[in-house]
This record gives C-alpha cells, structure tokens and sequence, in this order.
C-alpha cells in the first residue's frame, strides 16, 4: 500500500479511537444495546486492521491472504470478516464461559477443541495482537461488561440479526439476515421428520444414514443446531448408538453460508454438538462451508439413490431485470459449459411481460434450486423452506406452480400470513418483516412424477391472532395432522390455495364480465398532481422558470426532460421539456381521480409522468365511468369497489397497492363500445325477456360491490385475489340492485348531483390550515368547524384508506406523504370557498352512502341465497377483448 494511503488508514483507526474513548459506561442491558456496543467495537476492529495492513511488515498481510473466511476478496473484505468473526467469537466465549475473562487468548484456547475459522481467528488475533492492540482491549471491554442474563431464553443465537443492523444495515439488507424464530424450525423439522417416517421409511429422520440434509443459507448455525439436536434426540428415544448416529449427522449434515461471522460461529457450534455426542467428524470437519449457493455447484457428489433434504429460511430480495442480478447459475446458467438457467422453468411464455418482474427475486432462485437439488439431481427428496408466500397466488407465477407440480408428487402450504401493509394485515412471525410468509413443504416419492399434477393441500394460521400466538401454536406443533387441511386444485398453473368454499367460486368474475382492464395513471413524482387548477399552473411555470429543470422535474431512468412525448389525447408528438421556452403554453389541466371520493387537478401531459396509460386518457369522455378495486390482492373493510368519472390514478382504489384494476365501462371516447364481453347482455336479455344496457348491468355490479356488507359476507373467500358478482336470476331482484348502483355511480363520481346533507360549515376556515382533528361529532379543519359528522363518516374505509382523513391531509398547508421535487413546495395561497364546498360534498355524499349501504346488504343478501348464474353459463372473453382499446395515431 501507498504511504498516503497507508497515513489515511493509520489516521482513520485514530479517529475510530477518539470515537470510542475509554470510560465507565453502564452495562448493556438488551440485545439492541449489546449488539449496538458489540457493532461499535467492531467498526473499530476493522479500521484498526486495515491500518495495519497498510504496514510492509504486518502479520496480517499475510494472513489476509491465506484466511479461508475472507474467500477471494481484498484487504478490505479480509479487516471486515476478520473483525466481524472475532467480535462475534468473542461473545459466543462469553455466554459459554460467563464466569472467564472475555479475551481472545481465553476465547483461542476455549476453541481449540472446536477447529474451523473461528478458532483460527482468535488464535490469529492473539498471536497479532501487537497490530492492533488497542481496538481489541475494547471490544474485550465491551463484551466483559455486558449482561448475557438479558438475552432471555435463546442467548446469543440471534444476536447476529441485530449486530449486524447496527454494523451494516446495507449489508444486512443484502444479505437477508433475519433470523428464524426458534418455532418455525421447530415446526419446518417435524414436517420434515414426519415425512421422512411415513413416506420413506426412515423413522430415525435426519439421523438416518441414507438421509443428507442441506440448509442452503444457515446464517449462524440455527437450523442446523436444531436438526442436530432433534436428531439425537430422536436417536436417544429409539435407542441408537449416539456416537453412531452423530457420526452420521457430521458426514450428511451440509450449510452454506456467504458471510464470514456468522459462518465462522455456525461451523464452531455445529462442531461442538457433534463432538459432544461423540461423533466422528469428516477429515475435513464438519460440512458448514463458506459458500455461494446460487453458484455453479461443485461436482462430484453423487446422492442420487439417497434422500435428500432442502431445508431452511433462504433470503429474500427483489432483484430487476438488470443482467448483473445476483442469482449466478440459478439466473443466468453457464454458457462456457452449455448449461442453461435453471430459472427459465420460472418464466413466463412472455418473459418481459407484466408479471415476469416477480419472479427475479432471491427466494424465488433458491426455491429454484432446492427443488433441483432435491427432487431433480436424486431420486427422493424433500424440500421445506419458509419463504414470501406470493408465490401461491400471483399471476407471475403460474410457470413456477407448473414445474412444482411437475417434480414434487405432494405438497403441503401452511400460510403464516403477515402482510403488514396490505389491505388485510395480519401480524408476521418475523419482526420488522412486513412481507406475507409461508411455509411450505414438497415431497418427491421417487416415483415416475410429471404424469399428474402434484396433489397441493393448504392451510392458514387465523389473520386475526397475534405474532405470539402463531408462534406458539408452531412451536407447540408435533404433526401436519394438527392443520385442517383444504386441497387446492390440480390444474397445473392454479394458484396454491383451494377453490374458494360454497357456491362463491361458481360466480363470475368480475375481469370476465367487463374484459378490458387497466392499470391507472402513474407520474412516479407528486408535483404534477395539485389540489387546484391554479396550483397546476404555478408549478408548470416554476418548472420552465427552474434554474435546474432536471431535478425540478424529478428525471427518472423512464423519463427524463430530454425525451419527446406523445399527446394523451390525440397522439400527436411533443417536443422535450428541455427544449420548451420559459413561456411555453401551459398542458391540459384536467380532473383526476386521485383517491376514492378525492378528485385534484393534474397536467395532463405524457411527458410529466412515466406511465400514464393513453390508452385510458383517448377512451375518456363524457359518458365514461370507472370502477376500481384490487385483482391481485386482497380485500377488506369497506366497499370491494368504488368509482369515478376521470381518470384513475394508479393508486386510486386505496392510496396503494395499485394494479391492473381500473375497469371502464366505455372502449372508446363516443361511448359507442361497451367493455362488456361479447353475449353477456344476450344471457340477460334471454333470461329477464327484456333488454339490459351495459349501464345498467355496470350498475348491478356496482350495488352488488361497493358496500361493505360485501367484503364483511366474504371475508374469507376473498383472501384469493379478484371479486365475484353473484347475478340474480331475479328480475325484480336485478332492477332494485341496479337502481341503488346507479345511485351510487352518481354519487361517488360527483355526476348524479349531490344532495345536501346533515353537515355544515359552522366556522370558516380563515387560513391555510396545519392540521384536523374529529371530536364528538365535530370536525375541526385548523380553525374551521365543521359539524354534524357522524362517527361512520369520519370513520368510513376502503380497505384500509380513511377516506375523509386522506382528502384533509392532502389539502394541509404541509401535506402528508412523500414528496418528489422543489416544486411540491409550491403551495395553495389560501383555502377557498371551493375548498370547503368540496369538503361538505364529500361529507354529504358518504353521508348518503351509509344510507343507501344498509339497503345494499339486505338486497345482496337476498341475491346470494336466491337461484344464480353460473359463470359457466356465461361466454369467455376473447383475447382481443382483453386487450386494450386501440386508437389511430396521426
């Protein structure tokens, strides 16, 4: 290293010093804080090191280049896994030998029966000591001084979670480091002994000698510390030899892991087990090796006539199209050796197309390559990982249903829910995870498989118990038999999950009945979309007026101000935004919708936004209406649909989780195309002898939807994505359920003409206000009052969004939610007259919705249990009637 360099090191291990100077401090009295101190020290450690390693004559130069931990890696890589495993070393020391002095000599020579990377980094440490010596006395301070006590039950085997969110969150992140729950191993290893008795025979389960078992990413030793155990202590309650049995375990027993600490104190703890029963170990150790699982595999194992077991908690992590994607041979095969990627199985026919983007996940890949490393490189095999669970559902994810159908011959779903900011949250069994879970577990019996379609059983935790709950009922469990379990279907590409119960499933779907669906505006920036006309325009011209145009506009990888654009509304081309003089004609102003019951304004130009769907804005017209609703999740309290009269943004239906659920009723701008599939109306008109619109028929659907009776009478069919309409073979029964539609289509699209209600404005609202709050019936907008609003208007939801409190944040004088450019400073001067009208409106028309809601229930109720349609009765849409409308281009 350069002696400039070198300087720079040296003055950043001084400067690390100064940071974590010597002094009495109380004692970390939690795993937060002690892993906090434990990070801190490290940091320390690692600066320390590489001030060392710039030295010509340091030890460690060497030992960078020889420490198996560190892999290929540089210097840096080597101070970083070397402080990391020596911190981690150190404490593991501590919660064995509470009662010893925490150094590394002690820590060394506690090890020493234990040979693998941690014992090499201690007694590498303690021999170097010189190099580093003040940053080591530190973190021997620091782990000496805190409290194993207030660790609670596990000690320090999820520490490493939190260590390493202080140390690193990015590479955490990255990572997937997130510990397992001591009950979901629990509950994943009686799976898998459960079908290891009763389909192969082996009742010693993973003590078995023609079992191999993998764990694909073991962070620091958690599921293969409890096979081991659950496997001794099997061997114990069927009177095995121990010894045997270990030996077995040690030759048989395989982890992965890419991170160097937690490897490191994976391989010492698994090593300890083993030669506590009395193992024989491999020559090599125990197989707890330092690798990347996605990557080509090492040849030369052969396990075809043994059973093998994939099993564990891989990471999880978006990844996009990019080819420098982590997913090694899983993504992109090996084209040097002629091997394709394995993950093409996963694709789609259409591989860029809308849904394929799911797939490029981490789970997904490891998913990917347990089932070819157990069901397709051997002859029987067992896979059991708990992953994100939208894999059971999602469009995107048909080819993969398909190809575990084809290896597996049974697979077993137990869903854990905990999806934390859908409209249906339920509590997670990981902390600080917010992504819906699963468990699942597929057998290959050995028999010839891919004749039929895997039998898929599945079963849910209840969404309404807690985390502690769920855990305890995992960790208490001892048989598959405990869950009810409902068998999901067996065409080759369903979803996971079982037919919805009674005659719901026999309904039509509402994407049959009106084909064309669309997804909705989308500008990925928050500027173009304002509360009033006038706003729109100030900020257009701040943008044109902006010293820097890019970042007032907010330039995406999509869409920048270089590009052209294309005219919304006729199709003709735009010039760049950069070109545009600083007095250029304002765009469109339009009205949007940007929320259920929230209309703004927004400019209405293609080169603003990155997304904003033409095809919705040419087929816009007088006539046109909308329902939105979610298709590819699920729904809860409030209406399953609601509709407007412009244009939808993304996000309409519920401020989030925006899909392909915009549904027009017109194709075309005249209102002269029905979205309606072809023959439906015919049915109908046979049926009731008497012709039926295609308003009046999106009429029923919407009295049918859009109440909350709906979704509180369907709670858990509609878990599975994408509402049903029951259609009455009534026609009374279809005239009073259109009516009260077509009322509220007037009403939630503003078009019907509102009627007063209950609410006034009982204090103007004098200035822009700061805040509001509800009491007593009483709605305070800063120092406006606005009363009587009942307790369900001020309440009143659709899936999760609150619709008064969404509008009144929108309209603040500094508004909730996230904002995309200097040109969101930009403000209203005042609230308006038009402002507070609006407001009463909104409160006038929930007002009458709650009325007409009661009405809705009692008529759906009367519908469902009356004779009905089968959407077997009722012709397919077409491709072409799925497809967007088209539009002549100038």
């Amino acid at each position: 290293m350069h002696a400039p360099a070198a300087r720079a090191c040296r003055a950043r291990a001084r400067c690390c010093s100064a940071m974590f100077p010597r002094m009495r401090r109380s004692a970390p009295k939690s795993s937060r804080e002690v892993a906090a101190l434990l990070a801190a020290r490290c940091v320390a450690l690692r600066e320390a090191v590489l001030a060392a390693l710039a030295a010509p004559t340091s030890q460690l130069r060497k030992l960078a280049g020889e420490w198996s931990p560190a892999g290929c890696g540089g210097e840096a890589e080597f101070a970083d896994a070397f402080a990391q495993t020596i911190a981690y070393g150190l404490w593991i020391d501590r919660l064995d030998h509470p009662a010893a002095t925490s150094t590394v000599v002690g820590a060394g020579l506690h090890g020493a029966a234990t040979p693998g990377p941690l014992a090499r980094a201690l007694t590498a440490a303690a021999q170097h000591r010189g190099e580093i010596a003040e940053a080591l006395t530190q973190l021997e301070t620091a782990v000496a001084a805190s409290a194993t006590a207030a660790l609670g039950e596990h000690g320090g085997l999820y520490l490493y979670e939190e260590f390493l969110a202080a140390y690193d969150g990015r590479l955490r992140r990255e990572a997937g480091a997130y510990y397992t729950p001591a009950e979901v191993v629990h509950a994943q290893i009686v799976a898998v002994q459960q079908l290891l008795a009763a389909e192969f025979a082996a009742p010693l389960g993973f003590a078995a000698p023609e079992v191999v078992t993998i764990d694909p990413a073991c962070g620091t030793g958690v599921y293969p510390l409890a096979i081991v155990a659950h496997a001794l202590q099997r061997a114990r309650e069927s009177k095995e030899d121990l010894a045997t049995c270990a030996s077995d375990l040690a030759a048989n027993l395989t982890a992965h892991e890419l991170l160097a600490g937690p490897l490191a104190v994976a391989h010492a703890r698994v090593t300890r087990a083993l030669l506590a029963a009395g193992a024989r170990l491999p020559a090599g150790g125990v197989r707890v090796v330092q690798r990347d699982t996605l990557a080509r595999p090492e040849r030369g194992e052969d396990d075809g006539r043994r059973i093998v077991v994939c099993i564990g908690n891989p990471p999880y992590d978006r990844r996009e199209l990019a080819e420098t994607d982590r997913g090694g041979w899983i993504r992109h095969g090996d084209r040097e050796h002629g091997e394709r990627a394995l993950l093409a199985d996963f694709l789609p026919d259409a591989a860029i197309g809308k849904h394929a983007k799911n797939v490029y996940n981490e789970y997904v890949y490891f998913w990917r390559w347990a089932l070819w490393r157990a069901c397709e490189q051997a002859e029987r095999g067992i896979v059991c990982l708990i992953t994100p669970s939208s894999f059971l559902r999602g469009p995107g994810f048909a080819a993969l249903r398909r190809h575990m159908r084809a290896v597996l011959d049974a697979l077993w779903i137990v869903d854990l829910g905990g999806d934390a900011l859908g409209p249906r949250p339920s509590a997670n069994v990981f902390k600080n995870v917010r992504t819906p879970v699963c468990i699942a577990v597929g057998v290959r019996r050995g028999e010839t498989v891919g004749a039929r379609a895997a039998a898929v059983w599945y079963a849910r935790l209840p969404e309404t118990d807690s985390r502690e709950a769920k855990l305890r009922r995992l960790g208490a469990l001892q048989s598959l038999d405990e869950f009810a379990w409902a068998r999901a279907s067996d065409d080759w590409e369903a979803p996971f999950v079982p037919a919805t119960s009674g005659d719901y499933s026999d309904w039509p779907r509402l994407v049959d009945l009106f084909p064309w669906q669309h997804a909705g505006a989308q500008w990925k920036r928050t500027w173009p979309i304002a509360v009033t006309r006038e706003l729109a325009e100030r900020r257009w011209r701040a943008l044109l007026h902006a010293d820097d145009r890019a970042a007032a506009f907010r330039e995406t990888e999509a869409w920048t101000i270089t590009r052209e654009g294309i005219d919304l509304f006729e199709g003709s081309p735009l010039p760049a935004l950069a070109s545009l003089p600083a007095e250029a004609p304002t765009p469109r102003i339009e009205r949007i919708a940007w929320r259920s019951l929230d209309r703004r304004w927004c400019l209405a130009d293609a080169r603003l936004g990155d997304r904003l769907r033409p095809a919705l804005w040419r087929a816009h017209g007088p006539s046109q209406r909308y329902m939105t609703t979610l298709l590819s999740s699920g729904l809860s309290r409030g209406p399953a649909a609601m509709a407007c009269a412009e244009v939808p943004d993304l996000h309409h239906f519920r401020g989030s989780f925006g899909d392909k659920g915009v549904i027009p009723l017109w194709r075309d701008r005249a209102a002269t195309e029905a979205n309606v599939t072809r023959g439906v109306l015919d049915v109908l008109r046979d049926m009731f002898n008497r012709a039926v619109t295609a308003e009046q028929l999106f009429s029923y659907v919407y009295g049918c939807l859009a109440h909350p009776g709906y979704t509180r009478m369907l709670a858990e069919e509609l878990a599975e994505p994408g509402p049903r309409v029951p259609i009455t073979r009534d026609a009374e029964l279809f005239a009073r359920c259109a009516a009260l539609g077509e009322e509220l289509l007037g009403l939630h699209s503003f078009r019907g003409g509102v009627v007063e209600g209950r609410a006034r404005c009982v204090a103007p609202v004098s200035e822009q206000p700061r805040a509001f709050e509800y009491e007593d019936g009483v709605l305070v907008v800063g120092s406006g009052r606005f009363a009587p609003v009942a307790p369900a208007v001020w309440a009143y939801e659709v899936s999760g969004l609150k619709v008064v409190q969404s509008w009144l944040a929108g309209r603040m004088l500094q508004p909730r939610g996230r904002t995309s450019s200097p040109l969101d400073a930009l403000r209203p001067e005042g609230w308006t007259e038009a402002l507070t009208q609006e407001l009463l409106e909104l409160l006038w028309v929930l007002e009458r919705s709650l009325a007409l809601h009661d009405v809705q229930a009692e008529v759906f109720a009367q519908i469902v249990v009356g004779e009905l349609v089968a959407a077997s009765a009722l012709p397919p849409p077409t491709p072409e009637e799925r497809r967007e409308a088209r539009f002549p281009m100038p």
